[in-house]
C-alpha cells in the first residue's frame, strides 16, 4: 500500500521556496544598486526597481490565475470600465410615487425625485 502525497504540503513548500527566492532577488538588487550608486540615488532606484518587479510579478500571476480558472477576478471586473458601464446600463429606475420607469433626476410624469432601482 503506497501513501498518496499530500498536495497541501507540496504547495506550501513551493510557496515558501518561491517567497525565499524572491527575497534573495530583492536583497541582491538592493546590494548591487547600493554598491554602485551613492546613497540617496541608490535608495530611489532600488525602490523603483522593487515596485517595477512587484508590478510585473502581479500581472504575470494574475494572468496565470485567469488562464487556469478561465474567469476574471472581482478587481478585473471593476477595473474594466466598459464591462462596468454595460452592467450599469442594465439597471432600471422606477419612480416611487407613480412607478414610471425613467432615467432622469426627476420623474417626467409626476416630478418626484424619489426613485428605486430595479432590474
Amino acid at each position: 500500500m503506497t501513501a498518496k502525497p499530500n498536495n497541501n504540503i507540496d504547495s506550501d513548500k513551493r510557496f515558501i521556496r518561491d517567497q525565499l527566492k524572491w527575497l534573495v532577488v530583492y536583497i541582491g538588487i538592493g546590494f548591487a544598486v547600493s554598491f554602485f550608486l551613492p546613497f540617496p540615488l541608490s535608495l530611489v532606484i532600488a525602490l523603483g526597481l522593487y515596485a517595477l518587479i512587484y508590478f510585473i510579478r502581479a500581472r504575470v500571476l494574475k494572468k496565470r490565475l485567469r488562464d487556469t480558472n478561465g474567469t476574471r477576478s472581482l478587481f478585473d471586473f471593476l477595473s474594466s470600465s466598459s464591462i462596468l458601464a454595460n452592467e450599469i446600463g442594465q439597471l432600471k429606475y422606477y419612480c416611487m410615487c407613480c412607478t414610471m420607469e425613467h432615467r432622469e433626476a426627476a420623474c417626467p410624469k409626476c416630478g418626484s425625485k424619489m426613485k428605486k432601482v430595479g432590474t
